[in-house]
């Protein structure tokens, strides 16, 4: 079914795309000449505009579409992914991470890696990132939007991949960084403005309000589930804390790239709070209208029931459609144009983050190093803008291939496997410096080889009531597990190779100094600091939790 769009739901999605061409022109232009300018808007970027950037750039499709359609037979423990996991890792990011790549002119998360220990490392931490981007970041954004606007609007899956290849790469390619932190300023009111509406939308039906959401919620309105809950048992969330989340928040380069161009390190902070506080409002757009979606199926709305009043089970059940029924059958005509407005601005903020990360990764971690180490300023800036349309054009063919999985699974399956691995290496090469360059290119080698290892090897090791009891092979879990190996093999590896004398990788290592600003920062107030803040945040998140648990 697709839904009746008029003239004025045309012309809101293009005014919209007009809107962000010439935002991206306009902040765009004249940046193609250097390399520091065009990808990364080197000191220029204030807090709230990096703050906009870091909030759209995780709000993809893989949420919009995916974490609804799972929400709908999950509930609320994916609230776990947002308020647990940002209390942690956005802690980390502001006091650890973000200062050691500012300070050290890390450009690439690679870099850090091949300073740290050495260039084997970074090699095949380079080689991974791009893999995975173009395999699954790209084809997961691609699918999730042309699926939507396929069911919402009519048309095939392949025209709207290529529309959205097209409007997203002029942005990317033309405008730089400066230009897709500028529009995602845009996209972060469009998003949150759409998803709002539909979730006022779908309480007004409800007939006891909210009440029907909770007493409808799978397993109850609480946070955490018995360990036997094969979805997201209560032990998965403190096992994908300093694997899974802290590598999609603190070490993917398509997020922490945002905060490569800011005006001052107070500003990167400050806007990694802010952007924590927005996480707050994530649940409204990403997991509270597929929740509604149940309660209204249980409620009599049969054109919301695939199947769970039934009882069929969830791989039966087409949850990446659920996000679209709900925008034909509640939103009218002359809104419809809203909700795609904010399905493409999620699409395109995302596309948009993850094509000038490829590009900075390719053009700094493969072209400068290995093919070109005296290619100058615009020749970088070309060979970027070259790798960004061809691995884009790659990426949209790709992208229909993962139909056969849910959007939300097929990405955080993947994601699991290459997180915990470098997540590790990261952690041990910041805080011990004992970790030895074999042991980090060891684990970075054979990481990936030792998680699928782990999940064939279960069934054989556990009993059927052991694996059902525990939930071993959940794939949040059986992530948890390979990371605690990588790290006793990590050890075990440093203890028996030679470390990096510590006068070289110094200024690579946590100490206490990083918590504060640099000595060169502006004298800012008490209610303007960012131990403020972060207090604040901290306090909020913790309160929360409470009261969900």
């Amino acid at each position: 079914m697709t839904a009746h769009v008029n003239g004025i739901d045309w012309g809101i999605v293009g005014g919209y795309l007009v809107l962000t061409l010439l935002l991206a022109w306009w902040k765009g232009s004249g940046r193609q000449e250097n390399a520091g300018s065009y990808f990364f808007a080197k000191g220029t970027l204030a807090w709230w505009v990096m703050a906009a950037a870091y909030v759209t750039t995780g709000m993809n499709t893989e949420q919009l579409v995916g974490m609804n359609g799972v929400a709908y037979v999950i509930g609320l423990p994916l609230l776990n992914w947002l308020y647990t996991a940002v209390l942690v890792v956005y802690t980390a990011l502001i006091f650890i991470f973000f200062p050691i790549y500012l300070r050290n002119n890390v450009v690439t998360v690679p870099q850090y890696l091949g300073r740290r220990f050495d260039s084997r490392s970074e090699n095949v931490f380079s080689v991974i990132l791009l893999l995975s981007y173009v395999f699954v970041n790209l084809a997961v954004v691609f699918y999730g939007g042309a699926k939507c606007l396929t069911v919402v609007f009519g048309g095939s899956l392949m025209f709207w991949l290529v529309i959205l290849g097209v409007v997203s790469g002029l942005v990317s390619v033309y405008g730089g960084m400066a230009s897709m932190a500028y529009t995602s300023v845009l996209q972060f009111v469009l998003i949150f403005g759409s998803g709002s509406v539909l979730f006022i939308l779908a309480y007004m039906q409800l007939p006891h309000g909210w009440s029907d959401v909770v007493a409808h919620a799978p397993c109850g309105f609480h946070l955490m589930k018995p360990s036997d809950y094969p979805e997201i048992p209560w032990q998965a969330v403190p096992l994908t804390l300093l694997s899974l989340h802290l590598y999609y928040s603190c070490i993917s380069q398509a997020m922490v790239q945002r905060g490569f161009g800011g005006r001052t390190e107070w500003d990167v902070r400050m806007a990694i709070i802010a952007a924590g506080f927005a996480v707050f409002l994530r649940p409204v757009v990403e997991v509270f209208p597929g929740m509604m979606a149940r309660a209204l199926a249980f409620s009599g709305f049969s054109q919301f029931d695939l199947g769970v009043t039934q009882g069929l089970p969830r791989e039966q059940m087409d949850l990446d459609s659920l996000l679209p029924l709900m925008i034909n059958h509640l939103v009218k005509p002359g809104f419809i144009g809203l909700m795609i407005v904010g399905i493409l601005s999620s699409v395109m903020s995302t596309i948009s983050a993850f094509l000038g990360s490829i590009s900075t990764l390719f053009t700094f971690d493969v072209y400068k190093k290995w093919i070109r180490p005296t290619a100058g300023e615009k020749e970088l800036v070309k060979v970027g803008m070259i790798a960004t349309v061809l691995l884009m054009v790659f990426g949209i063919f790709y992208s229909p291939l993962i139909g056969n999985f849910g959007i939300f699974k097929y990405f955080q399956t993947i994601a699991a496997y290459v997180a915990a691995p470098v997540a590790t290496v990261y952690l041990f090469g910041v805080f011990w410096k004992r970790t030895t360059p074999a042991a980090a290119f060891a684990i970075m080698l054979g990481g990936i080889p030792l998680g699928l290892g782990i999940h064939w090897s279960i069934p054989a090791l556990f009993s059927a009531e052991t694996i059902a009891g525990y939930s071993l092979s959940n794939q949040f879990v059986e992530a948890g597990i390979c990371q605690i190996c990588c790290a006793v093999l990590l050890v075990a590896i440093s203890l028996a190779t030679t470390p990096r004398p510590v006068a070289e990788i110094a200024p690579l290592l946590w100490t206490w100094r990083y918590l504060w600003l640099p000595a060169g920062e502006p004298k800012r107030t008490f209610f303007a600091s960012v131990p403020f803040w972060w207090v604040v945040f901290v306090l909020f998140y913790i309160s929360v939790i409470i009261y969900l648990w």
